[in-house]
């Protein structure tokens, strides 16, 4: 998470354009390199890149802690984390038993697997699934509020985890705890002295919403504690389990 102090500005009330609550990243290059690599690869090859790494992988990637566990047994309690996060519905709507011919084998289905390679043995994959087209405007007759989170925070909500106070750059005024709010996410602008900032109030968050939850305490509570869940994800543009807690595992492609 990002742990920079946040700033409590109120962010511009976020407008009905349409797409606007979307996430639909871009990836900027330096005009060199990017020149660069389009003479390499060629320029549609290069866009299909560009888009690919500007979106999460939907796999988690998990070494065991053989100290304290057997592969096996960790692959059992990742099913079980992975059914309480909502994810046990595999491809198509089919359970993963169903997928698996009703045997109850975690090796080898199509969300938890075993690494294949030798000496990863201790290794275990985790499917999620992405990206969601999500409905940010159910009530239309008010104004969709707003959490925003900074660029490292957002990471991290990508790959699972909950909104932490330290990554809160700004919050909607008037949010009390418990209300529903979008998370969208500020990131890092040119500025005029070559350098790159973060402005919170940028309409470039147009695009670059996450997804949306409820809030654990109120706009003032978030910008006077230090630490904390500001606001528990409810609907991600990117589902994937989050591992918190857990002391038998490591999670090697989070993002932090």
């Amino acid at each position: 998470m990002d742990s920079s102090s946040p700033a409590s500005a109120s962010p511009p009330p976020a407008t009905a354009e349409t797409g606007r609550h979307a996430y639909r990243p871009k990836l900027r290059w330096q005009p060199d390199v990017e020149e660069y690599f389009a003479a390499a690869y060629g320029r549609d090859r290069f866009a299909l890149i560009s888009e690919a790494l500007a979106h999460p992988s939907c796999y988690s990637c998990i070494r065991v802690n053989t100290l304290k566990s057997s592969t096996d047994a960790v692959m059992h309690k990742l099913m079980d984390i992975v059914s309480e996060n909502g994810l046990s519905v595999g491809i198509n709507g089919l359970d993963i038993g169903d997928q698996n011919s009703g045997s109850n084998t975690h090796e080898g289905n199509s969300m938890v697997h075993k690494c294949p390679y030798t000496g990863l043995e201790n290794v275990i994959f985790v499917r999620g699934s992405g990206p969601h087209v999500l409905q940010y405007d159910s009530q239309p007759e008010q104004s969709v509020k707003e959490v925003i989170v900074s660029r490292k925070c957002a990471e991290s909500v990508l790959r699972g985890a909950q909104v932490y106070v330290p990554g809160v750059l700004a919050c909607s005024a008037h949010v009390e705890r418990g209300d529903k709010v979008a998370v969208s996410v500020a990131v890092e602008q040119a500025v005029e002295d070559g350098g790159w900032a973060v402005d919170a109030h940028y309409e470039e968050r147009k695009g670059l919403y996450i997804g949306q939850g409820i809030t654990a305490m109120s706009r003032a509570g978030i910008f006077h504690v230090p630490h904390g869940i500001a606001v528990e994800m409810t609907e991600r543009v990117y589902q994937l389990p989050s591992f918190n807690g857990t002391d038998i595992l490591y999670a090697e492609s989070f993002a932090s």
